[in-house]
């Protein structure tokens, strides 16, 4: 149902609204429900966790809501800033206001613990609900925002507004759509066809 070709977390979530910069876009994220299926597929949450954050959900309702309302607002603010980069537009304070303070809730929320003999970061054993999804979404974010490899995130040129986001991987760093199965492959038709009606 979702798709998590991107390259990164923080860009999956941002991508789970298709044509996200066309006039009419496609929303996948339609509620709390949705949210937890997303989290359980990303491999943030568990199946038996997944069940008790659909139940806690039925519990608290308005809760559930609220919690949705401010991952839709998350994700929004992330493909702002990505997009925005990539376009070289100014990225919006108030967008970076937003992001810090999730990446700072997720970080206090973070411990370091010995493991096979290294040093690694985990989760406090307290987070939970929609944090277990947003926290490890954010902080991603911010680990590719400040590195290198955030002069490769792309926005899919599509003329339609596909706007989906990724990570450029290729070798000479030229690519230019989300897929050549689907918006390359349109782009690449229509210069055939303009040539056609040139010639």
């Amino acid at each position: 149902m979702y798709d998590f070709d991107a390259g990164d977390l923080s860009l999956n979530f941002a991508n789970t609204q298709d044509w996200h910069a066309s006039e009419k876009p496609v929303e996948n994220l339609k509620s709390y429900a949705d949210l937890v299926t997303w989290g359980e597929q990303a491999g943030l949450v568990s199946p038996e966790y997944a069940i008790q954050m659909h139940r806690l959900a039925n519990e608290h309702p308005e809760d559930a809501t609220n919690a949705f309302a401010f991952a839709v607002q998350v994700r929004e603010d992330l493909y702002r800033v990505f997009s925005h980069r990539y376009t070289g537009e100014p990225i919006r304070e108030d967008d970076l206001a937003l992001l810090n303070s999730v990446v700072s809730q997720a970080r206090a929320h973070m411990q370091l613990t010995p493991a096979d003999g290294e040093i690694h970061w985990e989760w406090t054993p307290e987070i939970n609900g929609a944090n277990l999804i947003l926290w490890p979404v954010a902080r991603a974010a911010a680990d590719l925002l400040t590195s290198d490899k955030a002069s490769k995130v792309r926005v899919c040129e599509d003329d339609r507004g596909c706007g989906y986001l990724f990570i450029d991987q290729t070798k000479n760093h030229s690519r230019r759509w989300c897929s050549m199965d689907s918006c390359g492959n349109r782009a690449k038709a229509r210069r055939h066809y303009s040539r056609l009606q040139a010639d």
